[in-house]
């Protein structure tokens, strides 16, 4: 699996607003990607005020093809909206799973 870890600040009282967003990627864009995929959210227990993300596609180029659908450019200026600033990103490339 191939996806990013994402790293952000949601503004004050912006929270329900992130995670509608979060709720309408599954139902709109998930459908359109081939393959498994995951998606975690979540705030760290370490730095208050910081939410993480996990996303990540069955290889690197459906992630990359992901990145390119329009529909994900404009949910991503959304969620823009409601952080304080850009996103920090770190690209993974899992290589071990088990639940």
């Amino acid at each position: 699996m191939f996806g990013t870890i994402g790293h952000i600040r949601i503004k004050d009282g912006h929270d329900s607003a992130v995670k509608e967003l979060m709720v309408d990627w599954q139902l709109t864009i998930r459908p359109r990607i081939p393959g498994s995929f995951l998606n975690l959210y979540g705030r760290s227990v370490d730095r208050p005020g910081e939410s993480v993300f996990v996303a990540l596609a069955a290889d690197e180029t459906t992630y990359r093809e992901l990145a390119e659908l329009p529909e994900q450019d404009a949910w991503y200026r959304r969620l823009l909206e409601h952080i304080e600033h850009e996103p920090m990103w770190e690209d993974v490339e899992l290589e071990y799973s088990q639940e």
